[in-house]
Parts: C-alpha cells; structure tokens; sequence
C-alpha cells in the first residue's frame, strides 16, 4: 500500500473513533440495550442482494452476497462492533470483506477488498460507508487506486422485542 493509501486509512480510523466516542457520550451508555438478535434484510451495493446476520451482545457477523452470473456476482461478510444498539437504532463499526465481479458503463470489475465501514441501522433502514484495500484484482484495472469505496444501503430487519 502506498503512503497515500496508508494516511487515507490512519484518517479513516481516526474519524470512525471520534464518532464513536462522540455519539455513544452524548447518547448516554444507560440509554443502550445490548441484546443478542438475528438480523435479515436485503441490501444493494452494485447488485440487490440478500443479507443474514447475527449480534451478541455488542459483536456481530452479517454475510450478504448474490450471484447472477459467473459475470455478475458479489458477496460480502461483516464482523461488527456496535458501540450504540437499542431498539430503534444501531451504530457500528465493522471489517469488511467483499469479493466483487461485475461492470460499470466502461470498466469491468473482479476484486477482492478488506476495509472498515460505518454502519448505521435505523428502525431497520440500514446505510454502511467505508472504504477498503484492494488485495486481489485479476483484471488490473485497480493497480493506481490504494482504497476502494464501500457502500451499501437497503433495509435490514433486526428481530429484537422492545
């Protein structure tokens, strides 16, 4: 990884911390619930796609993916640390791991990235932002681009009871 790629990652890393400590202050840690819940929803990154997860206690896996064709797949599993989880609302961190195969208008895709993204579910709207590092591209059309973005959104039921 190049020195522009490594300070992008030290800035993310340091701003998801400052959210941390920021919400889960001005929330109020008497205000969480940690509780252990499935989750499933559907989500869409480049492809909609199906998403299973689980959460004990503060700590959660969620795996996604779809698979069309052996042009247009991808698949994606988080491990997660939720730093504010009540009924309503979770916020998380997470490393991700995605495998991507697919094509914008002018570029074609097969990559496989680790990063940490940002995760935020409200009453079962889901939004997760990252960025990852590239560490395979059988295409090489990657080779100048030290982090790629993670971005996801759909709708993510949590089977918690109020």
């Amino acid at each position: 990884m190049n020195v522009i790629g490594s300070k992008l990652v030290r800035n993310m890393l340091f701003a998801v911390v400052s959210v941390m400590m920021l919400c889960t202050s001005a929330l109020g840690a008497e205000e969480q619930q940690r509780l252990s819940y499935p989750e499933v929803g559907i989500t869409k990154s480049m492809l909609i796609r199906p998403s299973i997860g689980y959460w004990w206690n503060c700590t959660g896996v969620r795996l996604s993916g779809m698979y069309l064709n052996k042009d247009s797949h991808e698949f994606q599993s988080n491990i997660g640390y939720a730093f504010y989880d009540t009924v309503k609302l979770q916020q998380s961190v997470n490393l991700v791991t995605s495998w991507v195969v697919g094509s914008d208008p002018g570029a074609d895709y097969r990559f496989g990235a680790t990063g940490l993204s940002y995760c935020i579910n409200y009453r079962g709207f889901f939004f997760e932002l990252g960025l990852a590092v590239p560490w395979r591209d059988d295409i090489g059309n990657l080779e100048d681009d030290p982090v790629v973005p993670c971005l996801s959104w759909g709708y993510i039921y949590r089977f918690i009871s109020d």
